[in-house]
């Protein structure tokens, strides 16, 4: 998607979700009926994630038509796109793994029954709004929020992004490595993944403005994104174009609601220069 385009995230978290947070104080629904093994915030703060139940067979359409609606809201609320976020040990990616998804349904088992709920996602968002206005982010080997290892990352992942060429989607986003975190944390071929792929092609996960230029100079990617960097640097874009030092973010007001730590960073000025 070009430059100067604006788009939203669409995000189910699935299990990674507590009672309090769900009408009526209902259950958190997923592929599985084990609880996963980290936290998310409430307005208590981090609390354990709630026990959810299995999503059932009738409920899926429902979940699809309400990715559907999202993406067409978004269009008519101004964005020029939506990302659907199948990545982090969230909804879709709880379908994506079998270190999740114990499913034996259409939705569970074998790889094809896997990626059934992602492919039925992005078919129905690309038919509603259109490929060129649909991205997708992935994490093929990332384990947090408890979402463990896949038993054979590569062909689920390789089939996963082969069925989706065909949507002519406005990008693929892949986290290489664990989000966050380290680059390495288990072995995956990319170059292999995204030969199966020939839209844009964004990567994710502790690039340096060097790291970022040899990746696309490369052809490693085209596209290199940034997360929590922008927290801090409000003008990240000039500071990564003109070389110019990155400013901390504050980890202690990630998660307080507030301004404080986030709208009120400045911008660069040459006083921040080192001496």
């Amino acid at each position: 998607m070009p430059g100067g385009k604006i788009v939203v995230q669409l995000w189910h978290v699935g299990r990674i979700s507590h009672v309090s947070l769900l009408p009526e104080g209902a259950a958190p629904v997923s592929s599985t009926g084990r609880a996963a093994e980290t936290k998310t915030f409430t307005a208590r703060g981090f609390e354990p994630c709630s026990t959810p139940r299995v999503l059932r067979l009738d409920e899926i359409p429902g979940v699809i038509e309400s990715y559907r609606g999202a993406a067409r809201r978004a269009i008519e609320a101004g964005f020029d796109g939506v990302e659907v976020h199948g990545a982090n040990g969230y909804l879709i990616d709880q379908f994506l793994r079998d270190s999740i998804n114990d499913r034996t349904d259409a939705y569970g088992g074998p790889i094809e029954n896997r990626v059934r709920l992602l492919l039925e996602v992005m078919r129905a968002i690309c038919d509603e709004i259109g490929g060129a206005r649909t991205g997708l982010r992935l994490s093929p080997v990332t384990p947090v929020n408890d979402a463990g290892q896949d038993s054979d990352a590569q062909p689920l992942f390789n089939h996963a992004v082969g069925q989706l060429a065909p949507l002519n989607l406005a990008f693929l986003h892949l986290i290489e490595g664990q989000t966050g975190g380290p680059r390495d944390v288990a072995p995956f071929d990319y170059a292999a993944l995204r030969s199966r792929y020939r839209g844009a092609w964004m990567v994710n996960n502790g690039y340096t403005r060097d790291m970022a230029l040899q990746a696309v100079a490369s052809g490693a990617a085209d596209l290199v994104a940034f997360g929590k960097p922008f927290i801090g640097n409000p003008d990240l874009v000039r500071r990564l174009r003109e070389g110019l030092p990155l400013a901390p973010l504050n980890p202690k007001t990630l998660y307080g609601g507030g301004t404080a730590g986030y709208t009120d960073y400045p911008a660069y000025s040459a006083e921040q220069a080192p001496a």
